[in-house]
């Protein structure tokens, strides 16, 4: 488990502390291994509206040590949304991930070294940082055409015209990558389970059937939210609702 991110950033802005009367109160008990009350005060801060990736990576930390790994993953993959590139928050996810005990297997987790390599790019760039690239490779596009309609050289030309392509090929996968994201930002939520364990039923209503039952961490799709319940779902196996207070929901 990596060390708490206490990053004097973090604990030194005025306008952090402004918003957040009980950020150095967190730290001090974390400091001193009251993590229950680091927790807490944390929380408070998080209930108020602060979102900052440092905070929830620490709140993560807090609950861990804590022993309370469904709201450890869920502040962890909140860090993660504001800060997908953080090696920190993606190792401690991971870590906590290797203590859920829900193991769901699925055969498209198999290793593909091509589809690995192109997931690890897709998840090496935030959407700025792309959009950024993007707009470098419009760039680069651009002057390449105007050298070649500006060159009287025949044979600079024809390079010119080949080099696009490439560049163009590139462009459109990380405008690709970058639609992607933004299309799962907007359309996917994500849901942890926060409790010890929690029913899944047929229904939104506690009458209906227990269809499954998910341990405390498990990470699921949340379809929609109504009326107290969660309707969810994990893989082809598993959909169905699940009490609002058992789930706790990234986005």
């Amino acid at each position: 488990m990596k060390k708490i991110l206490l990053c004097l950033a973090f604990f030194c802005a005025s306008l952090f502390a402004e918003n957040c009367k009980t950020l150095f109160t967190g730290a001090a008990a974390y400091k001193a291994g009251d993590f229950t009350s680091a927790a807490e005060a944390w929380q408070n801060c998080v209930d108020n509206g602060f979102q900052d990736g440092d905070l929830f990576y620490n709140l993560g930390n807090a609950y861990f040590r804590d022993k309370r790994l469904g709201l450890a993953i869920l502040n962890y993959e909140k860090a993660l949304r504001l800060d997908p590139t953080n090696s920190d928050y993606g190792y401690n996810l991971k870590f906590a991930r290797s203590m859920t005990k829900d193991k769901i297997s699925d055969s498209e987790d198999e290793e593909n070294p091509i589809l690995n390599f192109a997931f690890q790019i897709h998840h090496f760039f935030s959407i700025k940082q792309q959009l950024y690239i993007i707009l470098g490779f419009v760039w680069i596009i651009f002057f390449l055409c105007v050298f070649r309609v500006l060159s009287a050289n025949p044979k600079f030309k024809t390079i010119l015209a080949v080099s696009v392509f490439p560049i163009a090929l590139i462009l459109g996968i990380f405008a690709c990558s970058v639609g992607y994201k933004i299309y799962k930002e907007n359309t996917y939520s994500l849901g942890v389970v926060i409790a010890e364990t929690a029913d899944i039923t047929s229904g939104p209503s506690d009458k209906d059937q227990t269809l499954n039952m998910l341990s405390e961490g498990t990470e699921i799709e949340v379809l929609s939210v109504k009326d107290g319940w969660v309707h969810v779902r994990l893989g082809e196996k598993i959909n169905g609702f699940a009490k609002i207070s058992e789930v706790g929901i990234v986005k």
